[in-house]
């Protein structure tokens, strides 16, 4: 599978929308983020489970920012328990 990278800085523009809508919802209707010149587009869930991917990460990152030898310590219990 290929690997896409997007490097996200601070001042980034980022702009949701949807990109087509039907009344009564008689198609689904799909939704568009811009990061910069970079359109992500997908349904609802498919966005929902992005966002809290990314959540995920942000909160994993500030973890290992804040202590990294707790953070390394947590994951490697994680791993193994019998430890």
């Amino acid at each position: 599978m290929p690997r896409v990278t997007i490097h996200l800085g601070i001042h980034d523009r980022t702009q949701p929308m949807i990109s087509k809508a039907t009344p009564l919802g008689a198609l689904a209707t799909e939704a568009l983020v811009w990061i910069g010149a970079t359109r992500i587009r997908g349904r609802t869930a498919a966005l929902r489970a992005l966002a809290d991917a990314l959540v995920e990460a942000a909160d994993l990152a500030e973890a290992y920012d804040a202590d990294p030898d707790a953070f390394t310590q947590r994951e490697q219990a994680d791993r193994d328990p019998d430890r």
